[in-house]
C-alpha cells in the first residue's frame, strides 16, 4: 500500500473550522479536577491502541490532514493544563524555618540565648544569637524543556507547521515525528502517515532494540505497553523513519506519568493511637522519615542535649541551690553550651554542599545529600554495560568476506574456510567517518578476546616488518567483494551522519545504533550513502567524510534511487531494500540492486549463492565458525547479502510480497559490531577492586559479548569461576535460598530480558543486603526504578528517564562508570572529613567541660566557685576557636589512600577507636589547661582566690585573672595544634602535608594570634573575658604545648603499632595490573 508523506499538508477544508467548533462541544469527557499545574485525565472511552486511528481522531475532534486550530489548542491547554509531569510540592517559607530550627542543637542554643538575655548577660546572649542565625542552608533547582513539531491550521483553513514547547502540546494535536525526535506525549499513529517508524522505548519497557511501529490497531486490548506498537509514548526517541500521530494523553496521564504518580505516592502507615502519635513525634524530632545522616546527627544532638542539661544542673548544684548568683546561672549556660558542638550543623551542611558542588563539576549530580556519605561504605557496584562501562556508541570493528585476496581485483576466489578479515580503526569519536581499514594477515579464529592493556606501548618494527604489515586498504582500491559489502552497509541503512556544529564538538548521528555503525564503516571505505544516492552534478552539495581530492565512490559511476524498503522486523530479524542504479553514462542500461542484512542464521535462510557459486553446507558451517570467532571477541555479528536484477523488474518489485522479495540472495560477508569499553573503565574497575568493592555487570547482551567486555576491563579475571557468569533467566530461576547458598554472587548477569529485568535487579540488591553488604545500583529505564529505590545508593543516568532520575540518589551527567568511582572516592573523603571535624569538635568540647566542671572545686572565702574560664571565654572557644578549624577540616582534600581502605572502615563514625581518641584528647587538653591554672595560682601566687572574681575586677582578683588568662591561652593554642593533629588519626604531625589545606593553616595562625588582643587590650580582657595580661606565663603555656605534642605523638605511635599487628586481611580479589589506576586512563582537562 502506498504511504502518504507525513510532512506534506493537503488543501484546507471548506467548513473545517465550523465543524471543529461543533465537535469541540462534545469533547468534554475528562472532567478535570485541577487545571492549574498539570493536565488531568484525558481517558478516551476506549483504548486507542486497538481502535482504528480514524475513530480516535473523531473522538478527539481532530483531523488527520489539518489538526487543530490555534483557538482549539488554546482552549484545550486551559482545560487540561501544561504537558509536564507534576513537580514536587514546594515547602512553604514557614515550613523551611521550622525545619531549620527544629533540631536539638538549635533548640538548645535558643534556650541558652533566652537564659543569657534573662540574666542580662547581653554579651553571651549576642554570641549565641549569632550562632542560631548562622545555622541556615539553601538549595536551588533548575529544569529545561524540549520542543515538538505540530500541524495546525488557521481559521482560513491554511495548514501551518509550528515548533512549540512540549508543555503546549494538547490532546488532539497532530505531531510530526522524524528521525531523532523525542516524542512529546502519548499518541496514536495515523493510517497512511507512517514510513518505517521505529522508537527507542528502553526507558519505559527496558527493550534494548528500537520498536517498529504500525498504524493498524492491535487485536488484544489488555496487552503490555511494549506490545502496543500502534502507539508512541512520551519520552521515547524516534530512531528511524517518520510518522504523524494524534496526541491521546499528556502530562500525568501518559504512561510515564502514571508510573511517576505511583512512585510519588507515600506508603500508608497502619499505626493508630499512641503508636501513630509516637511516630509523628519522632518525625518532628528528626529521627524518622529523614536521611540516615540526619538521623545520626539528631540522635547525637539529643544525647548531647541530655548531657548539657546534666552539666547545667551540676553547676547550679555546686551552690547548694541556695542564693544562686547570676554569675553562676550564666556559667551554667556557658557550661551547657560548651558541651554542644554549636557549629556542627553549619559545618556538616557546608561540607556536604562543597562535596556536592565538586561532584557536580565531575558530572555527578547529587539529589540526596546523605548519598555522599552512603557511597563511602558500599561493597558492590551493580552497573549496566552499554553506555556506562562502554562508550554506548557502536562501531564496526571487524569485517569478514569469503574471499582469499584482500588486494584490488575483480574477482577473488571464494574461500569460506579462511576468508579475509578486515580491522577498522576507531578514534575517540565513534561517529567520526574516517579511519584506516587494514586487512588482517592472521586468519580469524575462535579465540577469546585479549585483555585490554591500557599501558601497552606500540612495538618498534623494522623496515621489513613495516613493509610486510602494510595492509592498509584504500577506498580507491577495494577488492570487488569488499566493495559490494560496503555498498550493502551504506545503502541497506537509514542512519544519517552530521558534521560537528563547532570545532570542539563531535560528529552527530541519527538512527538505529547498529545502522549508524555500518554507515560509519561504509564512509571509512569511501562508500558514504550521500554520495551513492545523489547524481553526479549534486555531489558538490553533499557533505563528505573524505577529502575532495579523493574520488568519493571509487568504482561506482552513477547513483542509486530507492525503490522499496522492508524495515527491520524483530520476528524475522532482517531488513531488505531495493535501489535502481542510474549510470552517469546514459548509454548504459540501469539495473536493480537488492540488499539484505540481519542475523546470520535468518539471513542464510534467504541465501543461495556466494558470488557465482551455490551456497553449500560446508560454506554455511565455515561461516558459522567465523561468526563464533567474532562473537568470542565480544562482537555482535550481522550478515550482509545482495543481488542484481534487470531494470525491467522494478515495477514488479514494488508490489512483491516481502517473503518473495527476500529470496535468492548472494552472501557477501559478516560485520562484527562492537561497543568499545570506555578507556577509563579498566582503571575505575581496578580502583574498585583495590578498595574492596566488587563491580558487577548486569546487561541484556549475549553472555559471550558480556564476558568479553568484563574480561577486557577486569570485572572478570582469566580464571573466573563458571558461576561468575549467568544469564538473567538462570539467576531469576534460583530461589532466595539457592542464591544465599552461592559462595559468591555472579559478577556478570547477561541476557536480562526487559520483562524480567526489574525482578532480577531487585533480587540482586536483596541478595547483597542479605549478606550484610551495601551496593550501588545504576539504571536508566522505568523498569530500573524499583531497584534504584531499594539500593543503598541508586544512580540514575543523565540520558535516562525522568522516573529513574527521581528514584535515584545520584545522577550521572555523562553516564560513565568512572564517575561512580570518583563519587565513591569523594564519599570516602567526606566520611573521613566528617570523622575529623567531629573528633575535633567533640574533643574540644570535652576539654572545656573538664576545665569548667573541675573548676567548680576552687572556692573563695565566700564559698563561691572561682571559674577557671569566664562564660564569655568559654563561648569564645566554643564558637570562634572551634568553628572555623572544624569547617576547614571538612574541606580536607581527598586522601591518597582513600581507595586503599576496605569498605568496613567507612561504615561507622562512632567506632571504638573514635571513643578512645575522643577521651584521650579531651582529657589531655583539659588537664593541661587546668594544670596551668593551678600552677599560676598555687605555684606562683599563694593561692589567693579573692572575692567576687567571677563578676568584677578587683584588687584581690589579680592572681585569678592571671591564672584564667594562662588557662585560656593554653586551651586555645593547644586546640589549634589539635586541629592539625586531626588531619590524620594515626600519622604523625610531622608526616602529614600541612600545606595541602591552606584554609586550615590560616585558621590556626589567625585564631592563635587572636589570643593576644583578648589578653592585652584593656576593657576587653578585664571587663569582658575577666582575664589579665600575660608576661612570664607564656613560658608554661608553650611548655604545656610541648607536653601535648609529646603525648599525642606517643599515642599515635602506639596506635600505629597496634593496627600494624592487627591489620585486616586484604581483599581476595585485586586488579591484575597493580599499577593500573583510573587517573592514568583519563586525559587531562
Amino acid at each position: 500500500m502506498a504511504e502518504k508523506n507525513p510532512d506534506l499538508s493537503d488543501q484546507s477544508p471548506g467548513n473545517q473550522e465550523k465543524e471543529n467548533q461543533e465537535k469541540d462541544k462534545s469533547f468534554n469527557r475528562a472532567n478535570p479536577t485541577d487545571t492549574r499545574a498539570t493536565a488531568v485525565s484525558q481517558a478516551l472511552p476506549f483504548a486507542p491502541h486497538n481502535t482504528a486511528s480514524s475513530k480516535v481522531l473523531e473522538a478527539l475532534s481532530s483531523d488527520a490532514d489539518h489538526g487543530l486550530t490555534e483557538e482549539d489548542a488554546r482552549k484545550r491547554l486551559e482545560l487540561y493544563g501544561p504537558n509536564r509531569l507534576k513537580p514536587p510540592k514546594r515547602p512553604s517559607v514557614m515550613k523551611i524555618i521550622v525545619r531549620q530550627v527544629g533540631n536539638a542543637m538549635t533548640l538548645v542554643l535558643i534556650a541558652a540565648m533566652a537564659v543569657s538575655f534573662g540574666t542580662m548577660d547581653w554579651i553571651s546572649g549576642g554570641v549565641i544569637a549569632a550562632l542560631v542565625i548562622l545555622n541556615t542552608v539553601a538549595s536551588l533547582e533548575s529544569v529545561g524543556a524540549p520542543q515538538a513539531n505540530v500541524l495546525r491550521h488557521k481559521p482560513s483553513g491554511e495548514n501551518i507547521t509550528k515548533t512549540i514547547p512540549v508543555e503546549e502540546v494538547v490532546p488532539g494535536d497532530l505531531v510530526l515525528l522524524k528521525n531523532g525526535d523525542i516524542v512529546p506525549a502519548d499518541g496514536r499513529v495515523l493510517d497512511g502517515h507512517i514510513s518505517n517508524l521505529e522508537c527507542d522505548e528502553a526507558f519505559l519497557t527496558g527493550e534494548s532494540l528500537p520498536v517498529a511501529k504500525q498504524s493498524e490497531p492491535i487485536d488484544e486490548e489488555d496487552c503490555p505497553v511494549g506490545d502496543r506498537i500502534s502507539m508512541v509514548y512520551s519520552g521515547s526517541q524516534v530512531t528511524k523513519g517518520r510518522a504523524r500521530v494524534v496526541i491521546t494523553a499528556t502530562a500525568m496521564d501518559t504512561e510515564i506519568g502514571k508510573i511517576a504518580r505511583a512512585l510519588d505516592s507515600k506508603a500508608k502507615r497502619n499505626e493508630k493511637g499512641w503508636a501513630a502519635l509516637w511516630h509523628k513525634t519522632k518525625v518532628l524530632l528528626g529521627v524518622a522519615e529523614t536521611t540516615p545522616l540526619q538521623i545520626k546527627l539528631n540522635q547525637l544532638a539529643y544525647f548531647l542535649l541530655g548531657m548539657a542539661c546534666i552539666t547545667a544542673i551540676v553547676v547550679v548544684a555546686s551552690t547548694g541551690f541556695r542564693n544562686v548568683p547570676l554569675s553562676v546561672a550564666t556559667y551554667a549556660v556557658a557550661a551547657a553550651v560548651s558541651i554542644l558542638p554549636a557549629s556542627l550543623i553549619a559545618v556538616v551542611s557546608l561540607t556536604l554542599a562543597r562535596a556536592s558542588t565538586d561532584l557536580a563539576s565531575r558530572n555527578a549530580l547529587v539529589r540526596r545529600m546523605d548519598a555522599i556519605e552512603a557511597l563511602a561504605g558500599v561493597e558492590n557496584v551493580c552497573s549496566d554495560k552499554t553506555g556506562t562501562l562502554t562508550v554506548g556508541r557502536m562501531v564496526v570493528r571487524k569485517l569478514w568476506i569469503p574471499a582469499v585476496d584482500w588486494r584490488e581485483n575483480e574477482a577473488a576466489p571464494v574461500d569460506t574456510k579462511r576468508g579475509q578479515a578486515y580491522s577498522l580503526e576507531t578514534g575517540s569519536d565513534p561517529f567520526y567517518p574516517r579511519g584506516e581499514v587494514k586487512a588482517d594477515l592472521v586468519e580469524l579464529r575462535n579465540e577469546a578476546s585479549p585483555e585490554l592493556d591500557l599501558k601497552r606501548r606500540t612495538k618498534q618494527l623494522s623496515q621489513d616488518e613495516v613493509d610486510e604489515q602494510d595492509t592498509v586498504v584504500h577506498p580507491e582500491c577495494l577488492e570487488s567483494n569488499l566493495r559490494e559489502l560496503a555498498l550493502c552497509a551504506a545503502l541497506c541503512n537509514q542512519a544519517t551522519l552530521s558534521r560537528p556544529s563547532s570545532d570542539d564538538s563531535q560528529w552527530e548521528a541519527h538512527g538505529d545504533p547498529t545502522e549508524i555503525a555500518l554507515q560509519v564503516a561504509a564512509h571509512k571505505l569511501g562508500h558514504g550513502k550521500p554520495f551513492l544516492t545523489h547524481a553526479k552534478h549534486a555531489l558538490s552539495r553533499v557533505a563528505s567524510a573524505h577529502s575532495h581530492q579523493r574520488p568519493p565512490v571509487a568504482g561506482v559511476k552513477g547513483h542509486y534511487e530507492p525503490l522499496v524498503e522492508h524495515p527491520f522486523d524483530s520476528t524475522v530479524k532482517r531488513m531488505s531494500i531495493a535501489y535502481r542504479f542510474v549510470p552517469d553514462d546514459r548509454s548504459e542500461e540501469p539495473h536493480i540492486l537488492c540488499l539484505l542484512k540481519g542475523a546470520v542464521e535468518r539471513v542464510f535462510e534467504k541465501c543461495t549463492r556466494i558470488q557465482d557459486k551455490q551456497l553449500s553446507e560446508d560454506h554455511k558451517e565455515n561461516t558459522i565458525r567465523k561468526m563464533d570467532a567474532l562473537a568470542a571477541q565480544g562482537l555482535r555479528v550481522l550478515a550482509l547479502c545482495g543481488k542484481k536484477l534487470p531494470n525491467s523488474e522494478a515495477e514488479r518489485l514494488t508490489t512483491m510480497p516481502r517473503d518473495e522479495f527476500e529470496n535468492d540472495f548472494a552472501f557477501l560477508g559478516l560485520a562484527g559490531i562492537y561497543d568499545p569499553p570506555r578507556k577509563e573503565s579498566a582503571g575505575a574497575v581496578a580502583d574498585c577492586l583495590r578498595a574492596g568493592i566488587t563491580p558487577r555487570m548486569l546487561t541484556g547482551d549475549h553472555p559471550a559479548t558480556a564476558t568479553a567486555i568484563a574480561l577486557s576491563i577486569g570485572i572478570l579475571d582469566k580464571a573466573y569461576a563458571k558461576s561468575a557468569v549467568m544469564t538473567g533467566q538462570q539467576f531469576d530461576a534460583l530461589s532466595d535460598e539457592q542464591i544465599d547458598a552461592m559462595e559468591e554472587l555472579p559478577l556478570v548477569v547477561a541476557r536480562c530480558a526487559p520483562e524480567t529485568k526489574a525482578s532480577i535487579l531487585v533480587r540482586m540488591v536483596d541478595a547483597i543486603h542479605r549478606r550484610n553488604q551495601h551496593t550501588v545500583m545504576t539504571g536508566d529505564g522505568v523498569n530500573d526504578s524499583p531497584a534504584l529505590k531499594r539500593a543503598d545508593v541508586g544512580v540514575g543516568m543523565g540520558t535516562g528517564s525522568d522516573v529513574a532520575k527521581q528514584s535515584s540518589n545520584l545522577v550521572l551527567a555523562d553516564d560513565n562508570f568512572a564517575t561512580i568511582c570518583r563519587a565513591i572516592r569523594k564519599g570516602r573523603s567526606v566520611f573521613k572529613n566528617l570523622s575529623k571535624f567531629l573528633l575535633y569538635l567533640l574533643s574540644g568540647n570535652l576539654a572545656e567541660i573538664v576545665v569548667l566542671l573541675i573548676g567548680l572545686a576552687f572556692k573563695d572565702e565566700n564559698d563561691q566557685a572561682v571559674f577557671p574560664l569566664s562564660p564569655v571565654a568559654a563561648l569564645w572557644i566554643n564558637t570562634l576557636t572551634a568553628g572555623p578549624p572544624a569547617l576547614a577540616l571538612g574541606l580536607e582534600p581527598t586522601a591518597l589512600d582513600a581507595m586503599e581502605l576496605p569498605p568496613t572502615a567507612f561504615h561507622r563514625i562512632f567506632t571504638l577507636e573514635f571513643y578512645f581518641d575522643l577521651t584521650f584528647y579531651g582529657f589531655l587538653m583539659g588537664v593541661l589547661a587546668l594544670a596551668n591554672f593551678v600552677i599560676v595560682l598555687w605555684g606562683y601566687y599563694p593561692g589567693d582566690l579573692g572575692t567576687y572574681c567571677n563578676e568584677v575586677d578587683s584588687d584581690t582578683c589579680s592572681p585569678v585573672f592571671q591564672a584564667r588568662a594562662t588557662c585560656f591561652a593554653t586551651l586555645v593554642i593547644i586546640l589549634m595544634i589539635h586541629s592539625l593533629e586531626c588531619k590524620h588519626f594515626t600519622k604523625s604531625l610531622f608526616q602529614v602535608n600541612l600545606l595541602d589545606n591552606k584554609v586550615l593553616l590560616w585558621c590556626v595562625v589567625v585564631l592563635s594570634l587572636m589570643t593576644f588582643p583578648v589578653v592585652y587590650i584593656p576593657r576587653i580582657n578585664d571587663d569582658v573575658f575577666l582575664v589579665g595580661s600575660l608576661t612570664w606565663e607564656w613560658g608554661i603555656v608553650f611548655g604545656m604545648i610541648l607536653v601535648y605534642l609529646a603525648a599525642t605523638e606517643a599515642y599515635k605511635w602506639c596506635k600505629r603499632i597496634y593496627f600494624r599487628r592487627h591489620a585486616a586481611p586484604k581483599s581476595a580479589r585485586a586488579p591484575s595490573d597493580k599499577t593500573l589506576r583510573m587517573e592514568n586512563t583519563i586525559a587531562p582537562v
